[in-house]
């Protein structure tokens, strides 16, 4: 194995077989040593042809990495990822502990019961609506209206009462929706060129935060429960909303 330099390594693998005791693995240096012993003949492997080809990926490489350099900063981009983020973080956070906040007292309900909060993710059929929504007045005015609301239904799930909680989780879940579907209309909008690296950086930010929605408000629920969770992503939405509060910048041509 790691045999380097040899053009028929199978030929030394069989010298081995057949003139070394105990079926011997030979690796690195002391393979090359043996084929060298047993006469086998070095050769050039790296050909013209694999040569460009190697090449080409190299020069391939580099090209993705700066379109990635030149997205970075792609400042109308970053503000879409932003804002995207932000309110999947919440989505994330408060739909990953409001089952263990119904499982406790004044609740008590069984996780079967608890999880019937589910069925607020119906709200996403409101997706059309929302996208034409964000063509009429905008996507960056959208995302905040989707802010707003997504800190309401936050303090509206405050009290230990279902019916306010269950409005609360409906307007977040609401506003994720529309706060989703604008950013990614912002995307869109962000460059001109290129929109094939934009969509993926995009979601791999959109992916790595929501990612730290599932486990950031974990230890919030774990020392300031329910109030806890809430803050996080008050705070997530806040931030978010301080970076597209810049407002329009030129796009990338």
């Amino acid at each position: 194995g790691a045999l380097r330099d040899y053009p028929n390594p199978i030929s030394v693998a069989r010298a081995v077989l057949e003139k070394l005791p105990q079926h011997s693995l030979l690796v690195g240096e002391g393979a090359a040593l043996f084929a060298e012993e047993c006469g086998f003949a070095t050769a050039e492997l790296l050909t013209d042809a694999s040569r460009a080809m190697w090449r080409k990926q190299v020069e391939a490489s580099e090209e993705a990495v700066e379109r990635v350099r030149r997205q970075l900063r792609n400042r109308p981009l970053l503000q879409a990822a932003a804002a995207g983020s932000a309110f999947y973080f919440t989505f994330v956070g408060t739909f990953s502990y409001v089952v263990f906040r119904l499982e406790r007292p004044p609740f008590s309900f069984g996780p079967a019961a608890g999880s019937a909060v589910f069925a607020l993710w119906l709200l996403g059929f409101s997706g059309p609506a929302l996208g034409t929504l964000a063509d009429r007045i905008g996507w960056r005015r959208l995302a905040f209206v989707a802010f707003l609301t997504t800190a309401a239904g936050l303090a509206i799930s405050l009290p230990a009462y279902l019916p306010t909680l269950v409005i609360g989780l409906a307007l977040v879940t609401l506003s994720n929706w529309s706060g989703v579907t604008a950013a990614q209309l912002g995307v869109a909008e962000a460059s001109d060129v290129d929109r094939g690296t934009a969509s993926a950086l995009y979601f791999s930010i959109y992916y790595a935060v929501g990612a730290v929605g599932g486990y950031l408000p974990g230890l919030a629920w774990e020392r300031f429960h329910w109030i806890g969770v809430a803050c996080t992503g008050w705070a997530a939405v806040a931030v978010a909303a301080a970076v597209l509060a810049p407002g329009r910048v030129r796009t990338m041509a």
